[in-house]
């Protein structure tokens, strides 16, 4: 798709082009998680899924990292696409790729010799300490892959390839699930064969997407002798990405002092019950991540072009195919939560009974989620990042986790429970003002501001 598209093409199809590709790319991604804790359930047991509970906030560690590089260096592409700057948006691209490779090495080192004391930082302890370390070390070791994949993923979109993203993410998720079966089910390679899995996977997307970079079928086609890292753009990348490194770091946070609480107030059952939650949760954050980064480039680009009339109506359509999103989800997941549940573990009540209660009060919270979520990346598109940041760190810092501390106080682990969605709700009516204002500008901006 060419920039003269994106800013004649009607917004309605432009949103259907990018989204529903972005969409299908993230589901897939989604169920690519659900089903390494389907593996790791059955193939492992409760403890597997409580040790991967408990890393999981450091894996969110090194997706924060990938996301805050590719989609900051997305986000300025998309912009100085809008203002015709081919060249300036070209040398922006040409920065990533260093910024990946250089962040994976570092987390191989740490996975190679630092992962038993970040576990035991975060309190696992006996079989589950095993289990998760076994897990994690290959992970970071395999980190360089998950960067490069995931930090292209954004760039490609931008690069006028919607479904090329997708049909990668398809392919990983394919190979992610065989090999699961094959090392987990067949071969009993426990923890290790899990994470063996899911890192050939990314593995796959990372050549895939370089090789796509270097090759005349991208416009923005990278040679190596373009590669020489300008640490002033490295810089502005990052500055634009931050937000999303906040929005994810806070989510590691948030899942730490769940797991911190579930255990003072529950115990491992109830820690197994909130990765299965997490699990069937993922896959509706995963259509609000696919509809927000498959409107980006549209937002970002006529953001650019001063196209402001068009941004109001694709972010329109972004927060309200997110609430519906969100509605039908905790629709779907009140209703059958125990057919959900048993698709982890069929073998232990006491994790079902727990987990059903749990997901009837933490799936409330869906309705404002996706809103929230195209909010701040709607900020972000157009490099309003203090506006982003308040929202993906509000959220978490201000209203969620202070009533992790006190909800359960007075309602035990059903105040647990209770703490992300009442949180989800007190930071949807900011966003609600927030977006009102914005909606002002949009439709009737200042003279200096129109476009010509």
């Amino acid at each position: 798709m060419s920039e003269e598209e994106l800013a004649v093409e009607s917004v309605g199809k432009l949103f259907r082009k990018f989204t529903l590709p972005a969409v299908a790319g993230f589901i897939i991604g989604g169920i690519q998680i659900i089903i390494d804790g389907l593996f790791i359930g059955n193939g492992v047991g409760s403890l597997g899924l409580a040790s991967v509970t408990l890393t999981y906030p450091l894996l969110i560690v090194m997706m924060s990292i990938a996301l805050m590089a590719g989609i900051g260096c997305a986000t300025l592409v998309a912009l100085e696409l809008g203002k015709g700057d081919r060249v300036r948006a070209h040398r922006v691209a040409s920065d990533l790729l260093p910024i990946m490779v250089v962040i994976g090495a570092i987390f191989a080192i740490v996975g190679a010799f630092f992962t038993e004391p970040l576990l035991n930082f975060i309190g696992a302890k006996g079989e589950v300490f095993t289990l998760a370390n076994e897990y994690l070390r290959i992970m970071y070791i395999g980190g360089i892959f998950f960067m490069i994949g995931m930090g292209l993923d954004p760039l490609v979109r931008n690069d006028g390839r919607p479904m090329f993203a997708m049909k990668m993410a398809l392919v990983s998720a394919v190979t992610n699930i065989v090999l699961d079966y094959l090392f987990v089910m067949r071969w009993e390679l426990g923890m290790q064969g899990a994470a063996f899995a899911t890192v050939i996977a990314f593995a796959v997307s990372a050549i895939v997407f370089t090789a796509y970079f270097f090759s005349s079928h991208a416009r923005l086609r990278l040679h190596l002798s373009d590669i020489s890292p300008d640490l002033k753009i490295i810089s502005g990348i990052l500055k634009a990405g931050f937000p999303s490194f906040v929005m994810q770091m806070s989510l590691a946070i948030l899942v730490m002092s769940y797991n911190f609480m579930l255990l003072k107030y529950g115990s491992e059952i109830a820690v197994s019950s909130y990765g299965v939650i997490e699990y069937s949760f993922s896959i509706f954050y995963m259509i609000f991540e696919g509809v927000s980064a498959g409107v980006q480039p549209i937002i970002g680009f006529n953001y650019g072009a001063k196209l402001y009339g068009r941004v109001y109506t694709a972010v329109r359509m972004a927060i309200g195919s997110c609430l519906a999103v969100g509605i039908l989800g905790f629709v779907i997941m009140s209703t059958f939560p125990e057919t959900i549940i048993q698709l982890f573990n069929r073998n232990d009540p006491e994790l079902l009974v727990t987990a059903v209660e749990g997901m009837r009060i933490f799936m409330f919270g869906l309705m404002a989620e996706g809103v929230i979520i195209s909010a701040g990346v709607y900020f972000q598109s157009v490099n309003k990042v203090r506006s982003s940041l308040f929202i993906h760190f509000g959220k978490f810092i201000v209203f969620v986790l202070p009533l992790l501390v006190i909800l359960p106080m007075y309602y035990g682990l059903t105040g647990v429970w209770m703490a992300n969605p009442l949180g989800q709700y007190m930071m949807f009516v900011f966003v609600a003002f927030m977006l009102v204002k914005e909606r002002k500008f949009l439709l009737h901006p200042p003279v200096s501001s129109a476009a010509n």
